[in-house]
């Protein structure tokens, strides 16, 4: 069973255990009150020993389905089931890739898919739902994968979300490849009247009706287009926490501002790099995303850097802020 799932089990069944203990008080029944004392303290380690063993545990989500598609507590319909879970597969397969070697080509075979494939461990029933695994032994891929998996699942969320800015903080990490797959998984849902509910780490969130209907809208009225750019300027912001940078580029206009790829930050801490006030020549991923009846927005991400030599002219950051 899913640890995430095994937990909410874990704290119903303290929740009664209590309730049976105020019943049941040590000057009335002592052997009954030591019987719940002892399964409450046991419940309660378990519980608290289960947050490491998700951290430690590999990619594993679970996929809760309402709505039309779900007959009572029947089953699920088999066509609509077999395409949620496939949609499902494909966002994760195609974001490993998008993350392992850049964005998507718009068509042809996801590279790396076979690396990414997810098991299906186990059905749950209420709203019908789908435990999907990675396959043990997969190695040092799992820990890559178990990171794609919360990345799709915080996409999902954001994307349906009622707060615009999250959507565009979803839009601005897709590429055009996954933007499709996104238009399916969620004319999908919409189409047949379901709803979902996912879990996954530590995250747990449901998209009824009017979020998926939400979320296929935006989609559908969204374009994303990528292209890479060399330019090079001084680095006036850097943090590695968020990872995010500001530049100001050599040839003038208003400051590059944006996100450092995970290998690109990896690679300057691995260095003991600073950039600050230093000057280099940029490799930026360069995204235009235009939305619905919104103006175009550019998202900036730095994917290498080289050092170089400022222009002669080049004001000092003093010159720069007056």
């Amino acid at each position: 069973m899913l640890l995430q799932l095994e937990r909410e089990f874990l704290q119903a069944d303290l929740a009664r255990v209590r309730a049976l203990l105020d019943e049941s008080p040590a000057d009335e029944d002592p052997i009954e009150h030591f019987q719940f004392t002892h399964r409450a303290t046991e419940l309660e380690a378990r519980l608290a020993a289960l947050p490491a063993a998700i951290d430690a545990a590999p990619a594993a989500v679970a996929l809760f389905f309402g709505g039309l598609p779900v007959v009572g507590s029947q089953g699920i319909k088999a066509v609509f089931g077999t395409k949620a879970l496939g949609y499902f597969q494909k966002l994760v397969s195609q974001r490993f890739a998008a993350n392992e070697q850049g964005p998507l080509a718009s068509r042809g075979r996801v590279p790396l898919a076979e690396d990414t494939q997810l098991l299906l461990t186990d059905v749950v029933r209420g709203s019908f739902g789908f435990v999907l695994e990675a396959a043990a032994g997969q190695g040092e891929a799992r820990t890559s994968l178990k990171v794609v998996v919360d990345e799709v699942a915080d996409t999902l969320s954001r994307v349906a979300a009622p707060d615009d800015a999250l959507f565009d903080e979803a839009s601005a990490i897709v590429d055009d490849r996954q933007l499709g797959t996104l238009k399916e998984f969620f004319k999908l849902l919409d189409d047949e009247g379901a709803s979902l509910r996912l879990v996954e780490g530590e995250r747990d969130f449901e998209l009824d009706r009017t979020a998926v209907a939400r979320a296929r809208h935006r989609v559908e009225g969204l374009s994303i287009h990528d292209r890479i750019e060399n330019r090079a300027g001084e680095v006036v912001g850097w943090t590695q926490v968020s990872r995010r940078f500001e530049v100001w580029p050599h040839e003038g206009g208003p400051a590059l501002i944006g996100t450092v790829a995970p290998d690109a930050m990896d690679r300057a801490i691995s260095e003991g790099l600073n950039p600050l006030h230093r000057h280099f020549r940029l490799l930026l991923k360069v995204r235009e995303v235009k939305a619905r009846n919104r103006s175009p927005k550019v998202a900036y991400t730095l994917q290498g850097m080289e050092p170089i030599t400022a222009p002669e002219s080049w004001p000092s950051g003093v010159q720069q802020a007056l």
